[in-house]
């Protein structure tokens, strides 16, 4: 496939990052060997790092903004920014996928046998799955992404490649799982990439390349699920002489979010990052502006479909022009408006 000819085999010697979270001054990267690096948020330049307990693995923030790491001995542990040092606010023996805070700031955690509250050490686990294809029993692989909606309800995606996804969506003051209803959708078909919410709904996006590409975002009304915008891979006949089948790539879909400021959703896919007012018809692709195509690498090679994985896997909104982005291989990405920034 064309869009992929530019593969990253000098990017292993660059500084890649897993993560980032965004505070009042600071861009803080966590690197794939563990490190905390501070930008200032103003400047792009470095400004300090920080060590950590031990090798830092997941990173993010709490519900006060507080600095929060998952370290390698599957401790969670926050920073307390006054006195410079971290303070355990919990741990477990199992891997830990992820970490959230509900509306009340108690914290979550994703492991790999289910979600546990850590206040009160109840760990739940799903007994339904919409993906046939694959199986659980009591345990899970890591997620895709994770996210935790305004009314407090844990939504995980998994992606499988060519065996499509799963979504779970977990009540954390029910204690329970709900089950997402797809109507027409098949989520064997539906990896999923990312969650959002705009002032009303949840969003997922997902995209597929392998032999063809594609890529959706969904709506939820609640917990039942409608067509929001959709591209696909197609074939169309050339009007040449030689009437040669052309291929018309759809898009591949990565990491989706909202703009509270210009109350449009942005989203990232190998044609560049596009943005479309919600007062316009987005299930029409002219209706979506291209706001900018960073020049960046992609690497061949997933191990459940052919093809390249995403190269963006972070996409947050900072005010009504200004956004940032991970990449896979080119560091966090920092745009002003006018300018695009790599912060490495």
């Amino acid at each position: 496939m064309n869009i992929f000819l530019a593969l990253s085999f000098q990017a292993n010697e660059k500084i890649r990052y897993k993560d980032f979270v965004v505070s009042d001054t600071n861009i803080i990267g966590l690197t794939e060997k563990g490190k905390l690096i501070f930008f200032d948020k103003e400047y792009r330049k470095k400004t300090e790092s920080i060590d950590t307990p031990s090798k830092a693995v997941l990173l993010t923030k709490n519900r006060l903004g507080e600095i929060v790491v998952v370290d390698e001995k599957k401790r969670v542990n926050k920073y307390i920014k006054d006195k410079k040092t971290w303070k355990q606010i919990a741990n477990t023996k199992t891997n830990i996928f992820g970490v959230l805070f509900d509306s009340e700031n108690i914290c979550y955690i994703i492991t790999e046998d289910g979600i546990e509250n850590t206040k009160s050490k109840k760990r739940y686990f799903p007994n339904n799955l919409l993906n046939h294809q694959i199986n659980y029993m009591n345990k899970w692989g890591k997620p895709y992404t994770y996210f935790i909606d305004k009314n407090n309800r844990i939504w995980i995606g998994f992606g499988y490649g060519e065996w499509g996804g799963n979504i779970f969506i977990f009540d954390t003051k029910k204690g329970e799982f709900l089950t997402p209803n797809f109507g027409k959708f098949a989520i064997e078909l539906l990896p999923i990439k990312s969650f959002f919410e705009t002032n009303d709904n949840v969003f997922v996006s997902s995209g597929l390349q392998h032999m063809m590409t594609s890529g959706i975002i969904i709506k939820f009304d609640n917990i039942n699920a409608t067509e929001f915008y959709e591209s696909n891979s197609d074939w169309s006949r050339s009007q040449g002489k030689d009437n040669i089948n052309n291929r018309i790539e759809g898009e591949y879909i990565g990491p989706a979010t909202f703009n509270k400021f210009n109350n449009s959703i942005y989203y990232y896919s190998q044609e560049g990052i596009k943005k479309g007012k919600l007062d316009r018809d987005l299930s029409k692709k002219e209706n979506w502006e291209l706001v900018i195509k960073p020049k960046l690498h992609w690497e061949y090679g997933q191990p459940d479909a052919i093809g390249s994985p995403m190269n963006v896997l972070k996409l947050e909104i900072l005010d009504e022009n200004k956004l940032i982005f991970l990449s896979q291989n080119d560091g966090i990405g920092l745009f002003n408006g006018k300018e695009l920034i790599m912060l490495k």
